[in-house]
């Protein structure tokens, strides 16, 4: 079954809500594509006629290509033609000019003129027989320029207008061993794709037991022009090395990149081809949104003639549906050298995996609006705030951290695009009440009506956290909600307890701080004069 070019999703006729819809039109198109091709066409794939639409274009292409020696008659020639609807290939076969491509200078026909000097017959064979060389030709430089891709009705809403029309959880992976089968491949190298906004939750944790310990594994660490510009990246390459062992696998190289910017992508193309055998597949592999398509579109621009087949890459986690190849020599200049791939290297692809969903992510009890107000998709402002005991710091309805004990205040930098509430402990715990009771509060994410505030996940205690304060003027540690950003914790004291709130508890983690010194270029905008968003 043909898959769709951007998203991998086998494409059908069936189902309008379901990846990979075709309508009939389009099917139509597809179906008479192939067998130009060459490929086989599809029967009884779809309902309403695709049984018809695949006789058809048999009739169209192979009664004239595969070397059919018997002649059409007028009316079959004619009816053929008619339900071709690419006027140019019209052209092509009537012998017709368009009105601005005709010659000036041509003598006109005389419609007297002597018939047997050129018969019908003649012209109908002689059109027959030229027809695969024109239309295989056009196919080619068609293909090559990437204008003939026919993609599924779930990937023109995406790419043109940012939506799905039905939620985006129904269509998602959420079990890693569907990456099981990598485990048998003999040949190939794995380039692993994590977020660095999402640290650990970005990361398959025992990767190795599924996909395989013995293959050649490249790090990418996607998103790093989502993080402040003044971060330290040898601070910031050791501090993800203590996630990396985690893994289990055979980790050759850690790169920084930005996708959608290009950046570092021209060096982790390099080290690609210098690391990669001749032979070997290239599987990108990842969680749900960490940008693995997006990294394929940026080797593909930095090839030579690639951007034309790029995959769609959205803020929608599982963009991809299914596993899509695409032939390495396509990233000419970019993995394989301009000279032209080897020999072994004519038959090899770099292939997208469909990202594997966290459950243990905060995103996915999200609709497909409120998405676009957690996903963070420019570079964080990380703002430092004081929590006094007491007190809390909500990220809308998604996370909430209390402080109960300990010293009389301490300093949070948060590290969200969702703009923090500061509020009394019990003030936070009328604001989630009312809000699990459908009132409508200040606290965003969730957005709906009253109907969709009572059905979002209510809020638990997801853990209770003691540690002591080391510095003053370094973090101690991050407190993560998975997806949606985290809360670096500094102060120096002997102890406090923080209790962490999230829907049903699930999402949250405590790690060591990823950037302990960011909150000291605000430190001068503290107190009533502090640093606030706009």
């Amino acid at each position: 079954m043909p898959q769709c070019p951007t998203c991998g999703a086998a494409f059908q006729t069936e189902n309008p809500r379901a990846a990979g819809y075709l309508n009939q039109k389009k099917w139509r198109q597809m179906n008479q594509a192939n067998v130009v091709k060459g490929l086989p066409s599809i029967e009884g794939a779809g309902s309403g006629g695709s049984a018809g639409i695949s006789v058809l274009a048999d009739q169209a292409v192979h009664k004239t290509v595969a070397n059919d020696k018997r002649l059409l008659s007028d009316d079959e020639f004619t009816s053929i033609v008619s339900d071709i609807e690419d006027p140019e290939i019209q052209e092509l076969l009537t012998g017709k000019v368009a009105p601005e491509s005709a010659d000036p200078n041509a003598e006109p026909e005389d419609p007297q003129g002597d018939k047997m000097d050129a018969p019908k017959c003649n012209q109908r064979d002689t059109r027959a027989e030229s027809f695969a060389t024109l239309i295989a030709a056009r196919v080619r430089r068609r293909a090559e320029q990437g204008r003939d891709r026919i993609i599924c009705q779930r990937c023109h809403s995406l790419k043109n207008y940012s939506r799905v029309d039905r939620p985006w959880k129904e269509d998602i992976v959420s079990d890693p061993r569907v990456l099981r089968f990598l485990r048998y491949k003999s040949n190939i190298m794995i380039v692993v794709v994590c977020d660095l906004f999402d640290i650990p939750g970005s990361l398959i944790p025992h990767l190795g037991d599924i996909i395989g310990s013995r293959h050649p594994v490249v790090l990418v660490a996607n998103k790093s022009d989502l993080l402040p510009r003044d971060y330290h990246k040898q601070r910031l390459l050791m501090w993800l090395k203590r996630f990396v062992g985690g893994l289990e696998v055979n980790v050759r190289a850690i790169h920084f990149v930005a996708a959608l910017k290009n950046l570092g992508i021209r060096e982790l193309a390099a080290d690609i081809m210098e690391q990669r055998r001749p032979g070997q597949d290239i599987y990108m592999v990842g969680r749900a949104n960490v940008g693995k398509s997006e990294l394929i579109n940026a080797l593909l621009r930095i090839s030579m003639g690639g951007s034309a087949h790029t995959v769609l890459a959205s803020h929608v986690p599982g963009t991809t549906m299914g596993l899509y190849g695409i032939p390495l020599r396509r990233f000419a200049k970019a993995l394989v050298p301009l000279s032209g791939a080897e020999p072994q290297d004519r038959q090899v692809h770099l292939y997208d995996t469909p990202g594997v969903f966290s459950n243990k992510s905060i995103i996915s009890y999200l609709t497909n609006e409120e998405l676009k107000l957690v996903v963070c998709q420019k570079r964080v402002s990380p703002f430092t705030f004081i929590l006094n005991l007491g007190q809390s710091v909500m990220l809308g309805g998604l996370g909430r951290v209390d402080l109960v004990d300990g010293p009389s205040r301490i300093l949070v930098t948060v590290f969200s695009t969702i703009r923090p509430h500061f509020t009394r402990i019990q003030r936070a715990d009328e604001l989630v009440q009312a809000m699990q009771s459908g009132k409508q509060t200040i606290l965003q994410p969730p957005v709906g009506d009253s109907e969709r505030l009572k059905w979002f996940p209510h809020q638990k205690l997801a853990l209770e956290h003691k540690f002591a304060g080391q510095h003053k003027r370094n973090a101690t540690l991050d407190v993560v909600f998975g997806g949606v950003g985290w809360i670096a914790v500094t102060g120096q004291f002997p102890q406090a307890t923080i209790r962490v709130y999230s829907p049903f508890g699930a999402g949250v983690c405590v790690r060591p701080p990823m950037m302990p010194f960011e909150y000291e270029r605000i430190t001068s905008h503290m107190s009533s004069q502090r640093k606030t968003p706009k």
